[in-house]
């Protein structure tokens, strides 16, 4: 394993997964409320002030909870562009894994222990990513440590800037 500075175009990447975190607030908080705003104009039920402050609670703790939730994979990622590093690892793979999670499918890259000096084994990938790799095949990895995000992986056969 080695440590390189970052490239230019890759701080440019990483910092391209930066920003947003109020948008996804705002849809957060949109999306519930528009159908809960249609159901109090349309019809004429009387709700005590109570229901309605719970509604409106449960709505603002599920926004800041995944308001938290993005900014601190965005604080990760700051982390890893202040420290201006990356690891470069030539390993094997070990496992590709899909796990489902309520329809969703991630995909996940396990690469072989080449010793405690490693600091991570599993990185999340991309599905195109994944179905070009193959189960011990030689590859050299490269990602940010504090995030964990995949740089670049290159193997004999392919090549892929994440």
């Amino acid at each position: 394993m080695t440590i390189e500075p970052l490239e230019p175009d890759e701080r440019v990447r990483l910092r391209g997964t930066k920003g947003g975190g109020l948008w996804l607030v705002a849809l957060f908080i949109a999306y519930p409320a528009i159908p809960v705003g249609c159901a109090f104009l349309t019809h004429s039920f009387q709700y005590p002030l109570m229901t309605l402050a719970g509604i409106a609670l449960v709505i603002a703790a599920a926004c800041l909870t995944v308001f938290a939730i993005y900014r601190w994979s965005e604080h990760k990622v700051s982390l890893d562009l202040k420290a201006n590093r990356k690891f470069v690892l030539d390993t094997t793979i070990a496992r590709l894994d899909e796990r489902y999670f309520r329809g969703i499918s991630s995909f996940y890259l396990n690469v072989a222990d080449d010793g405690p000096d490693v600091p991570r084994r599993r990185f999340q990938i991309d599905k195109a990513v994944h179905d070009q790799l193959r189960k011990g095949e030689r590859i050299r990895i490269s990602f940010v440590p504090v995030s964990g995000r995949v740089l670049e992986i290159e193997s004999d056969s392919y090549r892929c800037r994440i």
